[in-house]
């Protein structure tokens, strides 16, 4: 068999960014070959995640679900080139669980503190090392490319099962795997996690690649908590589910002129040319994507030939994610913005993509989301409106950093931060789409 690719590449090294420093405040678990086969990161290692119980009784039943970000890798090449942390901020700690401490501390959206309406929770960070936004379902995928470094012909094997990952999540914190989860605290205490089936409200979250894992990932969590959880066993259920994403929301590309673009260069010239090579040539069949199940049914019924779709997360989140959902987004976020600006589109009747054209597109398609009910293609499935939070603020991935989860406001006559807005969304009480007009409105750190 080829060699995996940590035996292949001999330049694994960490990159300037997707790393976790040591800490003492959640535990690592890690997958068992025999009990979770496929919950494999890239380089064959274990996938596996960190765990802390509720703090408080009243939350024994609340859980955040964490997945990282951490960009991905669609090629072979790309792979490589992120293995060894070449041409990319990205390394080996998104591809292999070797890299990584057995206990980390938490921050951000998994902090433990009194102006964190999820810091009682029970806490899940999923460690992200499937390189494909949490959506892959292939092993053994074998690719020809070179070594980043000497440039010599290399052949290696890789899995990509972000998808497969999920499930395991699922599965362990279900304790539906023959084993309960035991948390060692930092004092030495032994406390037993509880069952997730037993919950009354999951937040599935993530940013960046974590928020793209969201989108994909988050119909099929709720279907699948709601089969199991133990409320839901009747007529109703009362188990609430959402999600929560972040720094993945950018300008659609249905609406823009791919004429002047880098890609069209490639032949690339038309969005609907551009997802078609996406499926067949791309990403997509690097990591044998699993799609948004409900955007493939609606599409098989409605537009046959239209498939495609359903590989772009922004199409996805805009017409076919029907749990209740939150977008932050930073208008300006310098990651995705200059992604965006680098491809040279054009925006029609207005010229080629520029940082504040960018914003106002952001802006405005945040603000759209109030009425996803009406414009989705399935916009009668969607319960109520998501909820928005817009700041200008050029930050990149703000779930995990406290100043940014904590401290941006946007002044709506009052300053309103994140959590504000998610409060209001949860209790159907205020605004719940809040987006800022010029960096006048708002603070960042």
């Amino acid at each position: 068999m080829v060699p995996l690719i940590g035996s292949v590449l001999t330049c694994g090294r960490n990159g300037i960014v997707g790393g976790l420093g040591p800490g003492n405040e959640l535990n690592r678990h890690n997958f068992g070959a025999s009990e979770f086969p496929d919950a494999l990161c890239n380089d064959g290692t274990a996938a596996f995640f960190y765990f802390r119980p509720a703090s408080q009784p009243a939350s024994r039943n609340r859980w955040v679900i964490q997945l990282q970000g951490g960009g991905n890798c669609g090629s072979g090449q790309e792979c490589a080139e992120r293995w060894c942390s070449v041409n990319t901020n990205f390394g080996w700690q998104g591809m292999s669980a070797n890299p990584a401490p057995p206990q980390i501390n938490a921050d951000g959206i998994l902090a433990r503190r009194v102006d964190n309406p999820l810091g009682s929770w029970n806490h899940v960070f999923v460690k992200y090392c499937s390189s494909d936004d949490w959506t892959g379902t292939r092993r053994d995928v074998v690719v020809d490319t070179v070594d980043p470094l000497d440039g010599g012909a290399r052949q290696f094997r890789m899995h990509a099962l972000g998808s497969r990952i999920v499930d395991a999540v699922l599965t362990k914190l279900r304790a539906d795997a023959g084993s309960t989860l035991v948390y060692a605290a930092p004092d030495g205490g032994l406390t037993p996690m509880p069952d997730l089936d037993n919950a009354d409200i999951v937040f599935l979250a993530g940013a960046s690649a974590g928020g793209a894992g969201t989108i994909s990932n988050l119909d099929r969590v709720r279907s699948v908590l709601r089969t199991h959880n133990t409320s839901c066993q009747g007529a109703g259920c009362p188990l609430v589910v959402r999600g929560i994403i972040d720094s993945i929301f950018a300008p659609t590309l249905e609406t823009l002129d791919f004429s002047t673009s880098t890609l069209c260069d490639a032949g690339l010239c038309s969005y609907p040319v551009f997802r078609q090579w996406y499926g067949a040539a791309g990403p997509s069949l690097l990591w044998g994507e699993q799609f948004d199940e409900s955007c493939v049914s609606w599409h098989q019924q409605h537009t046959p030939d239209a498939g495609y779709f359903c590989n772009d997360f922004g199409h996805v989140v805009r017409n076919h994610v029907t749990t209740p959902f939150l977008v932050r987004q930073g208008l300006t976020d310098v990651l995705l913005s200059q992604t965006i600006l680098d491809l040279r589109f054009t925006v029609p009747g207005k010229g080629v993509m520029t940082l504040p054209l960018y914003a106002g597109l952001v802006h405005d398609q945040l603000i759209g989301l109030q009425t996803l009910q009406t414009t989705a293609e399935e916009g009668a499935l969607i319960p109520f409106e998501p909820a928005a939070f817009g700041p200008t603020c050029a930050k990149h991935e703000t779930l995990s950093d406290s100043p940014n989860t904590f401290l941006v406001t946007i002044d709506a006559g009052v300053p309103v931060q994140m959590f504000d807005v998610a409060i209001n969304w949860t209790l159907d009480a205020g605004r719940i789409n809040v987006v800022a007009g010029s960096p006048s409105e708002n603070f960042c750190p």
